[in-house]
């Protein structure tokens, strides 16, 4: 890799939390820089072979054959053009060839999630007095969700050094952060990361997790303790005719229109059409006042067999599966790569988990996650015969061939 191509990686990394707009420039200069290495070193194809390679490019385009069968076909070539950017985001995010590379990008990916959370306490939560904050850009919720993965990563930086003062304090803002976006599905997603990297590496580390999960919501303000109590108490109000009227969570009256959707088309409607029918299946309800225009149905399985049926969603599914598998298989050379292959997966199921109540496949996130999961694609190509990877400065390992 060359230091161009290195030094724009890692540009890009540290600016992912922070802009959807420097994301795109960056991954277009990181794509061309990749071109002319591959032309000017012609040699083996650098698409990883490996089961779950191939799943996530069937899994990308499972979109693209929804779109041809929806409704509307012109409508879903609007939008359905995005995964083949995450396809080219996935292929460079296994670029480095070294563990130090890899740690070092994820230390700096973390690091401008932390200045992001920064101005996000300092700039909207202090000075612009935001309800909930947001990065430099875009949406509350996306923020949410990368800060989620970040403070993920962070622990796994951690656990590699306990005493480095400034992770401690990266920590603490990033987490401040995350609940001043009031996500509470990022929420989930953190507690569910959190259990399972713990139960990993320290399972004393679990029960201490778990009694400040009883002990948390009594400490927090009013609001948001109602916030968090209404994300697992729900309450539906039906009609003579059992058609819902009224519920405590506006998210259970979209999913129920984005059931009976769903039932009118097996098949899928095609990406970009579930917001144009939405309409349609909520005319005369309550959500039609509350939320006249919904995107998306604010959650990945149902917006995923909406969109693609029920052949997309069987696609979906042996997509994860196929990823737990190769996260649990794999052979690390040393124990950093196995926490890392580890913190990777834990990241993978709480973006699962707030995705039960959050449609995760914004363009912004979702170049973020498919480089970390190419990343993750690089770990499992290092060779558990290279030697003991402990991420040490200029330590090489060789990548399995």
């Amino acid at each position: 890799m060359s230091r161009p191509l290195h030094w724009a990686i890692l540009a890009f990394a540290f600016t992912a939390v922070a802009s959807i707009a420097l994301q795109n420039v960056l991954l277009a200069a990181i794509a061309l820089l990749f071109l002319w290495e591959r032309h000017r070193n012609p040699g083996r194809s650098p698409w990883p072979r490996n089961p779950f390679t191939w799943a996530t490019l069937i899994f990308l385009v499972s979109f693209y054959l929804g779109a041809l069968v929806g409704v509307d076909a012109s409508e879903s070539f609007k939008t359905v053009h995005k995964y083949l950017t995450l396809l080219i985001i996935f292929v460079i995010g296994a670029v480095p060839f070294t563990f130090p590379d890899l740690k070092r990008t994820v230390r700096v990916l973390v690091a401008g999630g932390t200045l992001c959370a920064l101005y996000g306490i300092l700039g909207g939560h202090f000075v612009q007095h935001l309800d909930r904050i947001t990065s430099f850009s875009g949406d509350k919720m996306v923020f949410g969700g990368m800060l989620m993965v970040c403070l993920l990563l962070q622990l796994w930086l951690l656990k590699q050094d306990p005493r480095n003062a400034w992770g401690w304090a990266s920590l603490l803002v990033l987490g401040m952060a995350l609940v001043l976006t009031e996500t509470r599905g990022a929420w989930l997603g953190l507690v569910a990361g959190f259990l399972l990297l713990v139960w990993k590496w320290d399972r004393k580390w679990l029960w201490a997790g778990l009694a400040g999960l009883v002990i948390v919501p009594f400490l927090l303000p009013a609001h948001w303790k109602d916030r968090l109590v209404n994300t697992v108490n729900f309450s539906v109000t039906y009609d003579s005719a059992h058609r819902p009227v009224a519920a405590n969570e506006t998210r259970i009256l979209i999913w129920l229109a984005g059931w009976e959707m769903i039932k009118d088309h097996p098949l899928g409607v095609g990406q970009g059409n579930v917001s144009v029918l939405f309409d349609h299946y909520v005319a005369g309800t309550p959500i039609a006042e509350r939320e006249p225009n919904v995107p998306h149905l604010h959650n990945d399985f149902l917006q995923i067999l909406a969109q693609n049926g029920w052949q997309g969603l069987a696609v979906y599914l042996v997509w994860i599966g196929i990823f737990g598998w190769m996260t649990l298989r794999f052979r690390p050379p040393g124990p950093e790569a196995a926490e890392l292959n580890w913190a990777l997966g834990t990241v993978f199921l709480s973006v699962l988990v707030w995705g039960l109540t959050e449609y995760t496949f914004s363009h912004q996130f979702m170049n973020f996650q498919f480089f970390l999961l190419g990343l993750q694609v690089r770990l499992w190509r290092i060779s558990p015969k290279s030697g003991n990877a402990k991420g040490s400065k200029g330590q090489k390992i060789r990548p399995s061939r």
